[in-house]
């Protein structure tokens, strides 16, 4: 019995780490901060939807904070450091709300066997989202695409598939598309 419990003591210990990361904001994601405590006619230009760029957000009368990697509790301690040591508020009660857990998804399509949208993961390769997809088709060529941004990068699977570590990691709102016939 201790064996177990160690053994999922073990476990747990390895898991959280990665489950955290994957709670925590990256360029792109989209959030939502509201601001409580002073009078709503004082706080309403701090009720906002945000976008991190550049591993930040851009916030009224303070500017720039650092949000990539953060939670969304440190994020919202930041802030509300920020806005005390600005001295425009004392008291700062900030809520960061952010559906980017659910918007955080891949787009894989051509020749694999189950294509369309598949969640992102942490740690995510070009491979393994094709993968993901069922695998490439009895059609599909070697070349596999990462279209991110509006261009797109061109990969081997033979290359990939002699040097793993040369295995591209994906992002989320990638398309992947593996070329075929």
């Amino acid at each position: 019995m201790k064996k177990i419990l160690l053994s999922i003591l073990s476990l747990l210990l390895i898991a959280l780490p990665r489950l955290q990361a994957q709670n925590t904001f990256r360029n792109g994601d989209v959030l939502e901060m509201r601001l409580s405590g002073p009078p709503e006619e004082f706080t309403r230009e701090f009720n906002i939807v945000l976008t991190v760029d550049e591993g930040t957000v851009n916030l009224p009368l303070i500017g720039r904070v650092a949000a990539a990697g953060m939670s969304s509790s440190a994020l919202a301690a930041s802030i509300e450091r920020r806005l005390k040591e600005a001295k425009i508020f004392t008291v700062a009660n900030v809520n960061i709300n952010s559906n980017s857990g659910k918007d955080r998804i891949i787009i894989v399509g051509g020749s694999v066997r189950s294509p369309g949208k598949q969640p992102w993961i942490q740690d995510l390769t070009l491979t393994g989202a094709i993968s993901g997809a069922g695998g490439p088709s009895e059609f599909a060529k070697d070349t596999m695409k990462i279209i991110r941004g509006g261009k797109a990068q061109s990969y081997s699977r033979k290359a990939i598939k002699k040097n793993p570590g040369t295995d591209p990691r994906v992002e989320p709102g990638d398309i992947i598309e593996q070329e075929g016939d």
